[in-house]
């Protein structure tokens, strides 16, 4: 005979939330399942919107430094980070319903470990070395997450990444190299910022597997909610111990940048790059951190200081290698 187990509300109301979110929002679907040309196209977008934002945290966070510390930087820009998107996510969703149902414990895992602490660690690189130097090791993200999701997941690899991967390493170092740095002159830091890089795809591939069912702008609000907790934590007890001096800078402009910081790399990029992995997936997304080295040679020109053919050829690089994995694999799925 068979036997029927009888569930509980709670039970029940997680299952709806799941089937009624996969319907609602395709991105909850298996990345490895088929994905529509029209997603993958939204997809690219909303990588390629996303980390242009989230790179200017490096001549950001780079003058910040001046006046602040690594911690007070994490803290207020998750902290400011958190409010919106859990501002939007109030306003867009059930909020109600899916909080009953959510993994609290994965979230705040995902939240502390992933977000924070990589959060943290980027900082703390950028201190240790520069604002340029930590772009150059954010070209290497393609070849941390294709080894991470493959040798750890077993993740298939996508079509074309060695080539593709090798011409958009290549565009960022040319990138740095365009700006008057030499390679060679690693200063610690960029170690610190290779670590965050491994933390983040950590974070991101698993996303996607333990918060199924709740939607993209969700997953960011809690995560980085979650992380601002455990922050807050630190920072309260440091303070009140002592065993950790925390400086927050006091002039206007730059409450300015950190504001900016919230408002764009700690929620809008965040809430795009999970838009993204969702239906492209990490590998293909990581593929874009090789426009940082781009954004900030950018930045740094708008202060004066201008292209020469070797920053064409980056750029020319960094593109081609990202348009020809993503032309084998359309050709291959359609």
């Amino acid at each position: 005979q068979l036997e029927i187990k009888p569930t509980t509300p709670a039970i029940q109301s997680h299952q709806a939330l799941s089937v009624s979110h996969t319907r609602e929002y395709p991105e909850l679907n298996s990345v490895g399942d088929r994905t529509s040309s029209q997603q993958k196209i939204l997809g690219n977008l909303a990588f390629c919107c996303g980390v242009i934002i989230w790179a200017t945290m490096f001549p950001a966070t780079e003058y910040l430094l001046t006046h602040w510390d690594p911690v007070a930087i994490t803290f207020v820009r998750m902290s400011g980070g958190a409010l919106v998107l859990l501002a939007v996510f109030a306003l867009l969703e059930n909020v109600g319903s899916i909080l009953r149902v959510v993994p609290w414990g994965r979230i705040f895992l995902l939240g502390i470990i992933g977000v924070s602490l990589s959060t943290f660690l980027f900082a703390w690189g950028i201190q240790r070395s520069d604002a340029v130097g930590a772009s150059l090791i954010a070209t290497s993200s393609p070849i941390v997450a294709a080894l991470i999701t493959g040798l750890v997941y077993s993740e298939r690899l996508q079509k074309g990444i060695v080539l593709g991967v090798t011409l958009a390493v290549t565009g960022g170092i040319c990138a740095v190299l365009a700006n008057g740095d030499s390679v060679g002159s690693l200063r610690g830091g960029e170690l610190l910022v290779l670590i965050a890089m491994g933390i983040w795809v950590w974070y991101s591939y698993n996303c996607q597997r333990w918060l199924q069912g709740v939607p993209q702008i969700g997953i960011a609000a809690l995560t980085v909610a979650a992380g601002s907790v455990g922050f807050a934590v630190y920072v309260g007890v440091a303070q009140f111990t002592g065993f950790d001096h925390i400086r927050f800078g006091t002039e206007p402009r730059e409450w300015l940048v950190i504001g900016w910081l919230s408002i764009g790399p700690a929620s809008t990029a965040l809430f795009l790059w999970h838009f993204g992995v969702s239906r492209v997936g990490v590998t293909i997304g990581s593929m874009y951190h090789n426009l940082v080295p781009i954004v900030v040679v950018l930045i740094s020109i708008s202060l004066g200081r201008y292209p020469s053919l070797l920053h064409l050829l980056a750029g020319a690089l960094i593109i081609a290698g990202v348009v020809y994995i993503q032309l084998r694999n359309f050709s291959t799925s359609a």
